[in-house]
């Protein structure tokens, strides 16, 4: 089975690997100043634990993310494209500080794309 066929979880280190790429992408985010105000007063742990079971959901057919939903979890906080984008900046050097494949980070990074719309509200509708 070649990397591109086998899965993606275990190319991310599994849900320990998850857990440290997630851990490290946490402790970049919160230092970056135009993305840690969304986290004031967010149980960080918590969060943590979500965006771990919900990386591994996207990477994996066996694992359900049981978190909450994400239109309404992200509603009203003013995020945009460019924190998104921000976001998944912190999340690829994450993954690179954790020697994960460039092929296996940009599954993850397209994976991710689709969930957008969702966290920042807008929509990419061309008539």
């Amino acid at each position: 089975m070649s990397q591109s066929e086998s899965d993606l979880l275990d190319q991310l280190g599994g849900m320990d690997g998850v857990r440290r790429v997630v851990d490290e992408m946490y402790v970049r985010v919160l230092a970056d100043p135009e993305l840690t105000h969304f986290f004031d007063g967010v149980p960080i742990e918590k969060l943590a634990r979500m965006q771990t079971e919900f990386i591994a959901s996207i990477t994996s057919g066996d694992i359900q993310y049981t978190g909450a939903d994400l239109t309404k979890v992200h509603a009203g906080r003013g995020i945009t494209g460019v924190h998104f984008s921000k976001f998944c900046g912190h999340l690829t050097d994450a993954l690179e500080a954790n020697n994960v494949s460039s092929h296996a980070i940009d599954q993850v990074l397209g994976k991710l794309a689709m969930y957008s719309d969702k966290v920042t509200g807008s929509s990419n509708v061309d008539g």
